[in-house]
């Protein structure tokens, strides 16, 4: 997989604009799923703390998209997407397949390939929930950037599985 070359202002948020006028800037190579997200990355997402100024950055807008087949996942790596704790996290909500006991707060996932679901839906789900329900507590991956659309057929494919 090609390395993401990812400009970043000193103060570590994402430059936006190209050029912004007097913005030192550094670049971050990183490579998806390869390795955990950078800190130096992460900082771009708002945070989750009513007491810091970022808590009122507003949700980027829901983002629909079509999954275009085959899947074309590798499970091997999906699982180590889905049980990094500072890649996907999956665990942290969901119980998965292999037997990976996990939180509460999501629907139990261990099995989750028997039930067949739809590509569509499943990758959907992933990329973006809200397009289901607004006031999921899912991580918005696709939308956000957390993972790449091969890192999230790569989920999938570990999530079918399950059966």
């Amino acid at each position: 997989m090609k390395p993401m070359l990812i400009r970043m202002a000193v103060a570590g948020s994402l430059l936006l604009a190209a050029g912004a006028a007097g913005a030192q800037e550094k670049k971050i190579e990183w490579v998806p799923g390869t390795t955990p997200m950078p800190n130096e990355l992460l900082k771009q997402y708002p945070c989750h703390s009513v007491e810091e100024a970022c808590y009122n950055i507003p949700a980027p807008d829901v983002q629909v998209v079509s999954f275009k087949p085959p899947l074309n996942g590798d499970a091997e790596r999906g699982s180590k997407i889905a049980n990094n704790i500072r890649w996907g996290n999956c665990f942290a909500c969901h119980s998965l397949p292999g037997g990976v006991s996990g939180g509460t707060v999501g629907p139990d996932l261990s099995k989750y390939g028997a039930q067949e679901p739809p590509l569509d839906y499943v990758y959907q789900r992933i990329w973006d929930t809200r397009a289901f329900n607004p006031d999921a507590h899912m991580p918005i991956y696709g939308t956000n950037r957390v993972l790449a659309d091969q890192d999230i057929r790569d989920v999938m494919a570990y999530l079918m599985t399950g059966k």
